[in-house]
């Protein structure tokens, strides 16, 4: 299928050894929206294609962003030079993908799978007139165990990490929840730079995989009736913790308001958005400081009466715990 139907090979860089970047002046202009000022960039067009790829190094995190447009039918051919774990989210339209020789499988719009790959080429068939946004975050299987040490969650996955093949990690595809949702559209319009950039992106990556590596633990758990029958429910209670970033929301707190056992609620809340209430109330309230600290220039004692922390160095802590920095150091 791919010689008959598809005659353009096109090479996708998923990982390089060694970074090659273009300057951002020798994109047209319609690209320059899409840039993250922090990224190296990549980009070919011919007139089969246009491919903007836009990577950054947070070690040990590798974010690659995958701006696909084509004009004929091609074949995308993703390349790694080392072995990587990549969690993939896809956008804007499906592919249907082969990895290293194996059956064909879809990438679906807003599905999100990992992927355990070995050196090599892949191939991706991609028709003329689509538009594809590909975001993956990489991994080097030797970096998990310090990860797992550290955050828990990870442990789930560690028992893949010696497979031998190259294959997707989960047994299923998982939708492209709201707080993953979330996480990447503040890398899509981050505007930091330096170490702003590189800490903010950072925890984006980690949280990204914890919510996976939820979303893999929870995947053998029956999702209960009263969860699917309160959908709506629970994505009101999304929506309003989303637009009260500074409040510190919990599960009894929450479930008072909207009338539904505590128990149930929490459990409920990690089923749909595989976070908790609590977790996913910390992660908007350090967005909303670190946002207000650094674009806004606010003092920090005035940002903690915000975001409900007791004083300055009570924020600052938590801040440098949260994003792993040194605080005076990224200050503007």
């Amino acid at each position: 299928m791919r010689s008959t139907l598809f005659k353009a090979n096109k090479l996708l860089l998923i990982e390089k050894n060694r970074p090659a970047y273009v300057p951002a002046g020798h994109l047209p202009m319609e690209y320059l929206r899409l840039l993250v000022p922090y990224a190296g960039i990549y980009f070919r067009e011919d007139e089969e294609c246009g491919i903007l790829t836009q990577h950054m190094d947070l070690g040990p995190f590798s974010l690659w962003l995958h701006d696909i447009f084509t004009k004929h039918d091609i074949v995308l051919i993703p390349y790694t030079p080392y072995h990587i774990w990549a969690l993939h989210f896809m956008y804007e339209d499906s592919l249907r993908a082969e990895v290293h020789g194996k059956d064909s499988f879809f990438l679906e719009e807003k599905e999100c799978n990992l992927f355990n790959l070995h050196p090599g080429l892949h191939h991706v068939p991609m028709a003329g007139n689509k538009k594809v946004l590909s975001v993956h975050v990489n991994i080097r299987p030797a970096a998990l165990p310090a990860l797992a040490a550290k955050y828990p969650a990870f442990q789930c996955l560690l028992a893949h990490a010696d497979s031998p093949v190259s294959q997707i990690v989960n047994k299923r595809p998982y939708n492209v929840n709201p707080v993953c949702d979330l996480l990447i559209q503040k890398i899509l319009t981050c505007r930091y730079t330096g170490m702003q950039a590189h800490h903010f992106l950072y925890r984006c990556c980690l949280d990204l995989f914890l919510n996976f590596a939820a979303q893999e633990a929870m995947s053998q758990q029956p999702f209960l009736f009263n969860n699917i029958l309160h959908l709506d429910v629970y994505h009101q209670l999304f929506r309003s913790i989303q637009d009260h970033p500074h409040r510190a929301y919990t599960a009894a707190e929450l479930a008072q308001q909207y009338q539904i056992q505590e128990e149930e609620l929490a459990y409920g809340f990690r089923q749909h958005f595989s976070i908790s209430i609590e977790d996913f109330s910390y992660m908007l309230r350090m967005i909303t400081a670190y946002n207000l600290l650094q674009k806004e220039h606010k003092s920090a004692a005035m940002v903690a009466a915000t975001v409900g922390f007791a004083n300055a160095t009570d924020l600052i802590s938590k801040l440098e715990a949260y994003y792993e920095c040194n605080w005076y150091k990224l200050k503007p």
